[in-house]
């Protein structure tokens, strides 16, 4: 099979989109028919029909889904049917890849054990990692004869509050998230894996808060430390306000190189029985925005 980087850009320049879809469960916010005491079902089963239905409404503008591993483990029987999930993804759209938001980062053996639970239990064909424990957290995620997987470090993320840490200045210059942008490329060229793997880099947004005020240039002076070589996992879109035209115009190099994802305002777009289709209609105003700010493939 492909690498998930080619995979991932013969489906933007196939559907013209540069899409991800998050897939998050929240259990308040299942639609109503389809809550146990309407369905009769348990509710692992109604969520893996509530997300089996966004994957159907909004597939036709999703280049990838990225399911968020905890708001399926705090359900219970939910890892169950996130597998579930996975395995109808690969069945109906083989051509989608599929990417697990799970942020691991531990010692090596620990690391390995979950390389196994996400890629060979799960299924998933990607998967991203925090960086803080060192090389081992990138490199016992890799295995030999699946070199092809997506590997995406941590690195600018969209919550506020990761600017008290990723920001601090390093006594040699450049800011901590800067380093590891370098050394996440680094570890990657050392261990043959470049090709597939990126970047969580948060979606342009407003600084300071209420300023009016577009702040990009973490994802300009990433891309002068990387160059196009590692992919771009962009969240900050949709409810947490970050802005598409100023993304796309610093981050984008081509199909592959970001994928801008929305879970919260697709994924709760309606409630009601048509929920998959106003799910689809929020990724379709995505895609649209994306392509008017120059994001075409």
């Amino acid at each position: 099979m492909e690498g998930f980087r080619k995979r991932l850009k013969a489906r933007q320049t196939e559907i013209n989109s540069l899409v991800c879809v998050g897939l998050d469960p929240l259990p308040e916010k299942l639609p109503e028919h389809l809550r146990p005491e309407n369905s009769g079902v348990d509710l692992a089963t109604a969520i893996f029909a509530w997300m089996t239905g966004i994957v159907t409404g909004t597939v036709a503008y999703a280049s990838m889904f990225k399911p968020q591993r905890a708001h399926w483990e705090a359900i219970p029987d939910g890892p169950r049917a996130l597998q579930q999930l996975v395995a109808f993804v690969k069945q109906y759209y083989p051509d989608v890849p599929v990417f697990l938001d799970c942020k691991r980062g531990d010692i090596g053996r620990t690391q390995a054990r979950y390389r196994v639970a996400h890629f060979d239990i799960d299924g998933v064909d990607g998967m991203n990692f925090s960086p803080y424990m060192g090389d081992d957290c990138m490199k016992e995620l890799i295995d030999k004869d699946h070199l092809g997987r997506a590997i995406v470090g941590l690195c600018y993320t969209s919550n506020p509050s990761a600017r008290e840490v990723q920001d601090v200045a390093l006594v040699g210059g450049g800011a901590y998230w800067e380093f590891i942008a370098e050394t996440t490329l680094k570890w990657a060229q050392a261990f043959g894996v470049v090709e597939d793997a990126g970047l969580v880099m948060a979606a342009a947004y407003e600084k300071p808060k209420g300023s009016g005020q577009v702040f990009s240039r973490h994802l300009t002076r990433c891309r002068e430390i990387v160059g196009d070589k590692l992919w771009f996992l962009i969240p900050g879109i949709g409810t947490q306000q970050g802005y598409v035209a100023e993304t796309v115009q610093t981050a984008f190099v081509g199909p592959g190189s970001i994928a801008i994802n929305d879970s919260s305002r697709i994924n709760f777009a309606g409630s009601g029985e048509d929920y998959a289709e106003a799910a689809g209609e929020k990724a379709r105003e995505l895609r649209d925005s994306i392509r008017e700010a120059g994001g075409n493939c």
